[in-house]
């Protein structure tokens, strides 16, 4: 059995606490580097890998036709953004001088609207643009660089992110995007004055249902906390967002249709301005079609006819010709006249005498229309 050399031991202790004690003054001073030196860095990593109360959108409600066909709906929209600093942090900004062709052709093909150099002029913008850190130096590269000044699709989104650098990790590629529900209306311009619409970039109602319904539809937003957890990001949910209830409406989306082509080919042969009609089930007094027509240019030297106006709900006007039916059948009721008797009426020359003032039919001027 070998003998116990303490000398040897003690020595070899000693190296081993020296050891232990240059790592922990190597960590200390490392840790004191990172708390003063690189503060400012890792405050904008901190600030990218956290963030808290993120407001979480709901799901905007549905508007509904008397027999639950949709009229309006909600549909994901796109605002896509490349970061350019996220680029320059993770050293990827050599690898985009190398694909920025690729890049600029495939987003030429994906929007054929603008051409290849004038997306090369746009991103290079983002990508030189300058800007002061915390520490006060001069840095280039922007944050939130738009790739394009609308809205997209999911397909269209689908695309762009499968371009080269777009598919890394948005840390790293950059590519990130704002996400909007969007309302679309499956029946195309049907009663689109009386549905509604919406401020697309403000994701607000503008008139009709969407508006007068909007807090009914809208629901309440919802809160998370994001966290960086490895290589992928941890969504914690504080408060669930409660999606916008479902209205459902008296229109019925057949006779509206019936009603609009009716009011246009009337329009159509008369020459019309404007053209208005309100289709009410008299049993319960529901409409079931409301229909306001008003002819504007196509911008090719025709005309065509758009709803810009509920004349129906906001013009105050005579109701006319609507009150002869009233009274006939009141006239009737009462036994003044008869189906089957013709009875002369002196319209007055247009000019009726009525509580110490004139009433004048639309065609005075013109000596009315007699007897």
């Amino acid at each position: 059995m070998a003998k116990f050399n303490e000398k040897i031991s003690m020595r070899r202790y000693r190296i081993m606490a020296w050891i232990v004690l240059l790592l922990a003054i190597g960590i200390v001073c490392k840790a004191g580097y990172i708390m003063t030196v690189k503060r400012g860095y890792w405050t904008e990593v901190s600030d990218r890998l956290i963030a808290d109360s993120l407001p979480v959108k709901p799901t905007r409600g549905n508007i509904l036709s008397c027999d639950n066909q949709l009229l309006a709906s909600s549909l994901p929209e796109y605002k896509l953004f490349v970061d350019f600093r996220a680029m320059y942090e993770s050293k990827t900004d050599t690898l985009w001088a190398e694909k920025e062709d690729s890049i600029c052709q495939g987003l030429h093909e994906i929007f054929p609207q603008r051409s290849v150099e004038e997306f090369r002029e746009h991103l290079r913008k983002g990508l030189n643009k300058e800007y002061t850190d915390k520490e006060g130096n001069v840095k280039k590269g922007s944050r939130h660089w738009p790739i394009w000044a609308k809205r997209v699709n999911y397909s269209t989104y689908s695309e762009v992110k499968n371009l080269p650098i777009f598919k890394l990790n948005p840390y790293k590629g950059g590519f990130h995007f704002e996400i909007y529900n969007a309302r679309t209306r499956p029946n195309g311009t049907l009663a689109s004055r009386t549905i509604g619409e919406m401020y697309g970039a403000i994701d607000s109602a503008r008139c009709g249902l969407e508006l007068y319904y909007d807090s009914v539809l809208r629901g309440k937003e919802g809160l998370l906390n994001r966290r960086k957890v490895r290589r992928d990001y941890l969504s914690i949910m504080i408060q669930e967002p409660i999606n916008g209830a479902d209205i459902v409406t008296t229109l019925d989306v057949n006779i509206q249709d019936l009603a609009e082509k009716a009011v246009t080919d009337e329009m159509e042969e008369i020459g019309a301005e404007l053209g208005v009609a309100i289709v009410m089930e008299t049993k319960t007094g529901d409409i079931k079609a409301l229909v306001n027509l008003s002819r504007v240019s196509d911008g090719k030297g025709g005309h065509t006819y758009r709803e810009i106006k509920n004349n129906a709900v906001s013009d105050l006007v005579e109701p006319g010709s609507v009150f002869k039916t009233a009274s006939i059948l009141a006239a009737l009721e009462d036994g003044k006249i008869d189906t089957t008797s013709r009875y002369n009426v002196d319209t007055g020359g247009g000019v009726y005498a009525m509580y110490g003032r004139q009433m004048r039919d639309h065609n005075w001027r013109r000596g009315g229309y007699g007897v």
